[in-house]
């Protein structure tokens, strides 16, 4: 059995992680995507991609499966494994969409931490979504913003057609000086 490849989507309150979730859901793709949704915000993936539920895990009308983390983190992938053996379904690709308060370097110690996760699971990314209006004052005042950016191996600018050409040039100068590693996407 292949490893499933698992990305983490992180960036600060407001950055846009679930519109980005929810474009890729409705994607025309062939791949089949779990979701893993750690959300305290009221604004979750699209309810209308919702077509069956069962306690933590949602089937989606497009195939994909999606998951709320209440529990811990190896509970819910261990919860997609059986969902897949059950409905003999292959997973391409599994999506975590963090709070946006929260460090990933956690949850990417846990695919270290266990063995198990290991035997199926490879991190292929974690992606900070960085608002582009509100990102140097989020930087400057709050230390989970500046925790995602140093932790990502790829930034994905938001809400460039809001922001101002001279606070984006800024804010690319300070996202590089935070991480030499990543790789800007607008």
């Amino acid at each position: 059995m292949q490893k499933i490849p698992v990305t983490i989507i992180t960036g600060f309150l407001g950055s846009g992680k679930t519109t980005v979730i929810n474009q890729l859901l409705q994607q025309p793709y062939q791949e089949r995507i779990a979701v893993i949704v750690n959300e305290y915000g009221e604004i979750g993936v699209d309810h209308q991609l919702v077509i069956n539920s069962e306690e933590e895990i949602f089937q989606m009308n497009n195939g994909c499966l999606c998951c709320t983390l209440r529990s811990d983190l190896s509970n819910v992938l261990h919860s997609i494994l059986e969902v897949s053996k059950e409905q003999e379904t292959v997973f391409d690709r599994i999506i975590i969409e963090t709070t946006g308060l929260a460090e990933p370097g956690p949850i990417v110690q846990t695919f270290f931490r266990l063995p198990y996760l290991q035997e199926y699971f490879v991190i292929d990314s974690v992606m900070t979504l960085v608002d582009a209006v509100n990102g140097l004052h989020q930087i400057a005042h709050y230390e989970e913003s500046v925790d995602q950016i140093a932790f990502a191996d790829k930034i994905w600018l938001t809400k460039l057609d809001e922001a101002d050409s001279r606070a984006e040039y800024f804010l690319r100068q300070k996202l590089v000086s935070l991480n030499h590693m990543l790789k800007l996407r607008d």
